[in-house]
């Protein structure tokens, strides 16, 4: 069993740098760059089950990968970004200008009314850790998603539902690819964030 955990390419919310949640944004000249190279990256890897958020972003850069496999993108709001609510489309300087009680707290969680509760975090990432935990051993998965909610779904993996009690500390880059498995029952995190493929930026 192998698992890929793959961000999207740059977007246009990122390249703006704003906070994007569900809102969808497609990706930009230099996303798009970052999408094929991840494609070719994955050129000799066979994917058994390739999964992508349904939202653009994610969505073309799946579609990069899903060029060099023999299966196809499953589309799933499940994987989408985590809901920012009022702050989603707005830069951090608009949002601490409108919201400043948020200024000193991660945005991500921010407790805003309209905002993804830590309930229902939960209960997407307890939805993919099964999808995840169903592929054999001799089968290869791959889930374009978001950097939010990978790296959530990273605390998730080694917290369970007390993920929302730790410190968040991954990054993931745009197309940045973290692969991990199970042995029996024990996660094995192989490695986190890896963008060799993008050698050429």
């Amino acid at each position: 069993m192998e698992i890929y955990l793959i961000r999207h390419g740059e977007s246009e919310g990122n390249r703006t740098a704003k906070l994007q949640g569900c809102e969808d944004f497609d990706l930009t000249t230099q996303g798009k760059r970052q999408a094929l190279s991840l494609g070719d990256f994955f050129a000799n890897v066979t994917i058994d089950y390739l999964y992508s958020s349904d939202l653009t972003r994610a969505s073309e850069t799946a579609k990069a990968v899903e060029r060099h496999q023999n299966c196809e993108v499953v589309h799933s709001s499940e994987f989408r970004e985590i809901n920012l609510g009022p702050l989603q489309g707005k830069t951090r300087e608009q949002i601490y200008e409108e919201f400043p009680q948020v200024r000193n707290k991660n945005l991500l969680r921010s407790g805003l009314d309209g905002t993804e509760t830590d309930e229902e975090i939960t209960r997407r990432c307890e939805y993919l850790y099964r999808l995840l935990k169903s592929v054999k051993n001799e089968e290869t998965a791959a889930i374009v998603s978001h950097g939010g909610f990978l790296t959530i779904f990273l605390m998730y993996l080694l917290a369970g539902e007390n993920w929302n009690t730790l410190h968040r500390p991954f990054r993931i880059n745009n197309t940045g690819v973290s692969k991990i498995s199970w042995n029996e029952d024990r996660l094995v995190i192989h490695y986190i964030n890896q963008t060799h493929h993008l050698k050429d930026e």
